[in-house]
């Protein structure tokens, strides 16, 4: 279904991971920086095939400001963006977008919308620029799960069965969240919670955090299933400069990270955040469980 985005070395770390190295260059970058333009955080239909769908509720496309010195902007980011939606010249919807990425290193908007039809968008940021184009597909074009659909049964890795996956979680302390696999978690009446990320091979920005997010919020609920699968079957990379993806991701055809999905006690899924969210979000999908 997808091409193999998140083991393109340059595309993953250009759409998913404003690459550690621009620390040092935006703190060498002077003053003056001004906003540019809109940057995906997501395959955007151009670079790799489409995440999202119609008739299938809100769609969510979590973009960034990049500056005039061709970085992503992490200072005097605006706390707001008004994002204008259209489609063949016609004004879909106007929506203002709060900044996120507290405790992340990139400031990020997570745009939220219900597309009325597929088909190509342009977004147009309040601060001028080139617009950013998206593109929305027909349902039955896109294989990867939304809300309402039944997250499936899987063998994710255990303290006590790796089913194949080592490490089963990169992270320097192994989180917690090994004790069962999804398949267990689905079959015992609670909410579940299902993390997708790879701490060791995203150290800074979103997928580094999202599993201390995840610590910090629901470690104490018992009430709640909560696993943490990890994205890559080693930690040994390869030809692509990257492990071979987990059995999950191949199983369930996702290219990209990081990934949370809360299922209610009938295995419905209630809450998806592909690609970038914050603490706040995190804590959003876990009080909603």
């Amino acid at each position: 279904m997808h091409t193999q985005f998140l083991n393109s070395p340059i595309s993953r770390r250009r759409l998913l991971a404003g690459a550690s190295a621009t620390v040092a260059l935006s703190a060498c970058g002077g003053g003056g920086l001004q906003p540019e333009r809109l940057q995906a955080r997501f395959p955007d239909g151009f670079r790799a095939p489409t995440h999202a769908v119609v008739d299938a509720g809100p769609q969510r496309f979590p973009f960034v400001i990049i500056a005039n010195d061709q970085l992503p902007m992490i200072d005097d980011v605006p706390e707001t963006l008004e994002m204008e939606i259209t489609m063949d010249g016609a004004l879909v919807e106007t929506v203002v977008v709060s900044q996120h990425g507290v405790g992340q290193f990139t400031p990020y908007f997570p745009l939220v919308f219900t597309p009325p039809s597929a088909g190509r968008y342009v977004i147009t940021p309040d601060f001028g620029g080139p617009v950013s184009e998206l593109i929305v597909e027909e349902r039955d074009a896109v294989n990867l799960f939304q809300v309402g659909d039944t997250l499936p049964a899987f063998d994710t890795p255990t303290f006590i069965n790796s089913h194949g996956v080592d490490p089963i979680c990169s992270r320097s302390v192994p989180c917690p969240f090994h004790e069962i696999t999804l398949t267990e978690a689905l079959a015992n009446d609670k909410p579940t919670a299902l993390l997708i990320a790879t701490p060791a091979w995203c150290q800074t920005d979103v997928c580094g955090p999202v599993v201390d997010f995840l610590i910090d919020e629901a470690s104490a609920r018992d009430d709640l299933n909560v696993i943490h699968a990890e994205v890559y079957e080693s930690g040994v990379a390869g030809g692509t400069g990257f492990p071979a993806l987990a059995p999950l991701l191949v199983e369930w055809g996702i290219t990209f990270e990081p990934s949370i999905f809360l299922a209610n006690p009938d295995g419905e899924i209630t809450d998806i955040r592909h690609f970038a969210f914050d603490r706040s979000e995190v804590a959003t999908v876990i009080g909603n469980a």
